[in-house]
C-alpha cells in the first residue's frame, strides 16, 4: 500500500509533460495529440502545439487518454468506519477517523480517483462534518484538501427508530439549538427551549425556529461552544448540509429543513428518485444532487403486477436536473484491497453505463468530474484539464468509459502517484488470481 500511495511530498517538485494521444478536458473539446505541462502542481499549458521546456521530464504515451482525475463526491472510502453509531453528533469530524493506509484509498487511486469527500454514513442524524481528501499520502495532513466540507444530516431512521421519530428529532435539534443562539443574543429574551419538555408530533411540527430574529453581530463567536459553532456555520449557509433521502418521499422532508433553516443543502437521493424528476427540476436553487448507485429499477404496478423499467438518471437528464454519480461500497471495503472489476463499484462503469442507457458521452463525464468537484466547492481546484487548476489527471490505456481500458498513471498536483507497472498486489493478482483471494 505505501508502495502504491506514494507521498506527495516524497518527490521534489519537477516539471512534466504528458503527451497523449488525447486529452478529455471536461470543460471543452477532446484534444488529439495532447501535450499537458505541470509545473508547481499546477497545469502550465495544454494543447497541440505546446512548447515543452527543455528541463521536463516528458511522458510519452501515444496511444493513452489522459482525463481529469475523477472526483468522488460523496464516499466513507478512508474512515476506519463510517462513524453511523452515534446519530447526533454535528461537531465531529472525519478528520479524526481516517486511516492514509486504508486499502479503499489506494483502490480509488488504481482506478483513477484523485479527489474523495470522506463523509460520515447514512444510517445517521447529524453525522458530522466531512473533508475532501486526496487518495495519496502517508499523513491525514497530506490527505486533507479541504475541512470542513459539509454537514452529514439523514433523514433514514437508525435501528429501532422510525422516520416520524427521526424528522421530529431533526425539527427538535434545529430549535433548540435556535434557542441557544437566541439566549446568547440577549435580545428579546429567551426562545423557549423544549429540550426537557415533552411535546406533541403536532407541536414539533408547528414549531419552527424564526432565523431573522438572530443578529449574528449580537452573538459573540466566543460564547458559541464548540459543539454549536459546526450548527451556527451550518443555519449560516457557511456549511453545506449533505442530506441523505433513501426515498422518494424523505425530499419532501430535506425540503422542509432547507426552508426551515435556510440550509444550503445537496441532497442524496434513493434509487426511487426518478418519481421526482420534474418536481427536482422545478425546485428553485436546488442545485446538482447525487443518485444512488442502482441505475434502474423495476416500478411494479400492485394493480396488475406489471413492471416497468425506470432509468433513473436519463429521467433527471431529460429533466434538466444535474447530478452527481455514486459507487457502491463494500462492508470489507476498507479492511482489504477491492481488485474486483465488478461495475457499480467503480466510477469509469457507472459513467459508462450513462452513456450505454442513452446519456451524451460529455455530460456522463461530467458526472465524475466537474459536478461533484462543484458540489464540494473545489470545482476551481479540479474537475477539469484547463490551466490554473491542480495537475490532477488520470492515464488510461485507451477509452475511459471502454471496459478494457486500464489506469496506467495517476498524477495528483503535478507529482506521479500511481504507476500500473509498479502496482505489485496489482501484479500478483493478475499472475495468480486464485491466491489473490
Amino acid at each position: 500500500i505505501l508502495l502504491l500511495t506514494a507521498s506527495l511530498t516524497a518527490q521534489p517538485d519537477e516539471v512534466v509533460a504528458l503527451k497523449v494521444g488525447r486529452a478529455i478536458t471536461v470543460s471543452g473539446k477532446d484534444i488529439e495529440k495532447a501535450v499537458i505541462v505541470m509545473e508547481n502542481g499546477r497545469i502550465k499549458a495544454v494543447g497541440t502545439d505546446v512548447e515543452i521546456p527543455r528541463t521536463a521530464r516528458v511522458v510519452d504515451m501515444p496511444r493513452a487518454v489522459a482525463m481529469p482525475g475523477i472526483v468522488d463526491a460523496h464516499s466513507v472510502n478512508g474512515l476506519r468506519v463510517s462513524n453511523e453509531r452515534f446519530s447526533n453528533v454535528p461537531y465531529v469530524t472525519v478528520l479524526d477517523g481516517i486511516d492514509p493506509s486504508s486499502p479503499g484509498l489506494s483502490n480509488a487511486l488504481r482506478h483513477g480517483v484523485t479527489s474523495v469527500h470522506c463523509i460520515a454514513g447514512n444510517v445517521t442524524r447529524f453525522g458530522g462534518q466531512g473533508a475532501v481528501i486526496r487518495t495519496s499520502g502517508k499523513t491525514v495532513e497530506e490527505l486533507v484538501v479541504k475541512t470542513p466540507s459539509a454537514m452529514k444530516l439523514s433523514l433514514q431512521p437508525a435501528s429501532g427508530e422510525n422516520r416520524m421519530g427521526n424528522m421530529a428529532a431533526l425539527r427538535k435539534s434545529f430549535y433548540d439549538f435556535y434557542s441557544r443562539m437566541k439566549a446568547i443574543q440577549g435580545a428579546g429574551g429567551e426562545a423557549p427551549l423544549i429540550e426537557n419538555k415533552k411535546l406533541s408530533l403536532t407541536d414539533l411540527v408547528n414549531t419552527r425556529p424564526s432565523w431573522g430574529e438572530i443578529d449574528w453581530k449580537k452573538v459573540p463567536s466566543e460564547k458559541v461552544s464548540e459543539r454549536d459553532r459546526p450548527m451556527r456555520d451550518l443555519v449560516r449557509g457557511k456549511l453545506r448540509a449533505f442530506i441523505n433521502c433513501p426515498t422518494a418521499s424523505d425530499v419532501f422532508k430535506a425540503f422542509e429543513l432547507i426552508d426551515a433553516n435556510h440550509l444550503d443543502a445537496t441532497l442524496v437521493l434513493g434509487p426511487d428518485a426518478w418519481k421526482l424528476a420534474d418536481i427536482l427540476a422545478a425546485r428553485k436553487g436546488l442545485g446538482p444532487v447525487i443518485i444512488n448507485p442502482q441505475l434502474e429499477v423495476w416500478d411494479k404496478n400492485d394493480e396488475t403486477g406489471a413492471e416497468k423499467r425506470r432509468l433513473t438518471p436519463i429521467l433527471l437528464h431529460k429533466a434538466g436536473v444535474p447530478f452527481a454519480l455514486q459507487v457502491l461500497s463494500d462492508s470489507n471495503f476498507n479492511k482489504g484491497p477491492y481488485f474486483g472489476r465488478s461495475g457499480p463499484y467503480h466510477h469509469w462503469y457507472q459513467a459508462a453505463r450513462l452513456v450505454q442507457l442513452g446519456m451524451p458521452r460529455d455530460k456522463a463525464l461530467e458526472t465524475i468530474t466537474i459536478i461533484p468537484a462543484r458540489l464540494i466547492g473545489i470545482d476551481n481546484r479540479v474537475g477539469s484539464i484547463e490551466v490554473g487548476k491542480d495537475a490532477n489527471i488520470a492515464i488510461f490505456s485507451g477509452d475511459p468509459l471502454d471496459a478494457r481500458s486500464w489506469v496506467e498513471r495517476v498524477f495528483i498536483e503535478g507529482k506521479e502517484v500511481y504507476e500500473r507497472g509498479k502496482d505489485r498486489d496489482l501484479e500478483r493478482l493478475l499472475k495468480d488470481p486464485e491466491r489473490s483471494f
